[in-house]
């Protein structure tokens, strides 16, 4: 899904969750919270990732939620959406890539957008992604205000472990996001200090 890189947090929170029973569910997710990944690289497993921020996204289509999860210096974004399925993905922090990465260029892009055929496919370092959709939509910054408006490309790696977002802002480049698909069950939230409203 769909990545817009903001926020900022170092603080090293990682203490071990406790309290009462995880909820397991990433859609009771709420700032303050704390979960863990299992069954992802070492350099991920069971730390407590602190979620600091959460955006929101609406297409005509679709709503999608983004988490910044934090561990000291380390930072993910994980990304779920509940459409027709729960699909969960996590990006770690490395910033978005520029379109040549994708080997894509903008009239290829109107092209697939004008198509709008899950029939279609780009090929990337020899794997193919398929196109899902794309759409104009919506950021909402931490689930509020008026929203800020881009238009999005979304992409599906052959064995529905990986996705491709490319999104386009006013005034801004193309930015290309690869993120990866991961299972419900990879993840453990634990209710925290959530703020309150």
């Amino acid at each position: 899904m769909l990545r817009s890189l903001f926020g900022r947090g170092k603080k090293n929170r990682r203490q071990t969750p406790a309290g009462p029973p995880p909820d397991e569910s990433i859609r009771a997710a709420r700032v303050g919270d704390v979960l863990t990944l299992t069954g992802m690289s070492l350099e991920y497993e069971y730390r407590p990732f602190y979620i600091e921020r959460i955006h929101r996204y609406a297409s005509p289509s679709d709503t999608w939620y983004e988490l910044l999860c934090v561990d000291g210096d380390t930072r993910l974004w994980i990304d779920w959406s509940d459409g027709d399925d729960l699909l969960i993905t996590m990006t770690p922090d490395d910033g978005p890539s520029g379109l040549n990465r994708t080997g894509l260029s903008e009239d290829d892009l109107i092209q697939l957008d004008e198509e709008h055929s899950i029939d279609n496919y780009v090929t990337i370092d020899g794997d193919n992604y398929h196109y899902r959709t794309s759409s104009e939509a919506t950021f909402y910054r931490d689930n509020r205000g008026p929203g800020e408006s881009f238009y999005h490309w979304d992409f599906i790696r052959e064995p529905g472990d990986w996705t491709l977002s490319i999104t386009k802002r006013e005034g801004r480049p193309f930015e290309a996001v690869f993120s990866e698909v991961i299972s419900p069950e990879r993840i453990t939230l634990y209710k925290g200090d959530r703020p309150t409203p």
